[in-house]
């Protein structure tokens, strides 16, 4: 009981309600911006200046090549929709999942519900994705804000739920690059002691992720370091869950 008592206390990321919290507050700062998610111009990560050279990146690096039309995308992380309209152009249907309930409205009001559907994370399991229900995982912009552990039990989980090709696209930020050491730089006194907000950036590099993939026998089919020079993003097959 005292065990239990002592994890509890402990300190923790609160990813749900950080980004409840953002999406709330979003609208009172972003008037004139037609989607939450749409202030994210990949400029800090040295990638693009402005919302259209980014969604063109995105868009022409990590989707178009990967996602064919039969293909059930299951984005992990939807946030207000950016990535999940740009999928919804090349796949046949489109799984969002978030573990914020607000970004989940966000990306409904913005995708609707045609080809699409929507669910909550709790951020520890992904319970409500039945297994072998898509043939590609996509998420972008969404494990820059994840702790490397919680990185790897998501890597753990995602294999029983892909089918098919089983492709994985997955970018994170390399406080090994300079863009990304900057990043950490400018804010690591703030997030000391295990507190942070689960806006915040996480301290991970690409050679962690490389290990992890490998532990985990994903198999690596690009690793690109250089399209978003901040970050990493990665390419990859996952392995066959034998049942």
């Amino acid at each position: 009981m005292n065990d239990e008592k002592m994890t509890a206390d402990r300190p923790r990321v609160d990813y749900e309600m950080a980004w409840d919290s953002y999406a709330q507050q979003w609208q009172k700062t972003n008037a004139e911006l037609a989607h939450i998610g749409d202030e994210w111009i990949g400029k800090a990560a040295g990638a693009a200046n402005s919302l259209a050279e980014y969604e063109a990146l995105i868009e022409q690096q990590f989707i178009a090549p990967y996602i064919q039309k039969e293909h059930t995308v299951l984005e992990i992380g939807i946030g207000g929709g950016k990535t999940g309209s740009l999928l919804l152009k090349y796949c046949d249907r489109l799984i969002c999942a978030d573990i914020s309930s607000q970004m989940l409205q966000a990306a409904r009001s913005r995708l609707g519900d045609d080809r699409v559907s929507y669910v909550k994370l709790d951020g520890l399991t992904l319970d409500g994705i039945a297994s072998g229900s898509a043939d590609v995982c996509f998420c972008y912009d969404t494990m820059v804000h994840v702790e490397p552990v919680d990185i790897f039990n998501y890597l753990t989980r995602i294999p029983k739920l892909l089918r098919g090709d089983r492709i994985c696209v997955f970018h994170h930020t390399n406080i090994l690059s300079e863009l990304g050491w900057q990043k950490f730089a400018s804010e690591w006194d703030k997030n000391l002691l295990g507190r942070r907000d689960g806006t915040a950036f996480s301290v991970m590099t690409d050679t962690i992720m490389e290990k992890f993939l490998h532990h985990l026998n994903y198999e690596i089919i690009l690793k690109n370091t250089s399209s978003v020079p901040r970050d990493c993003v990665w390419i990859c097959k996952a392995p066959v869950i034998s049942h």
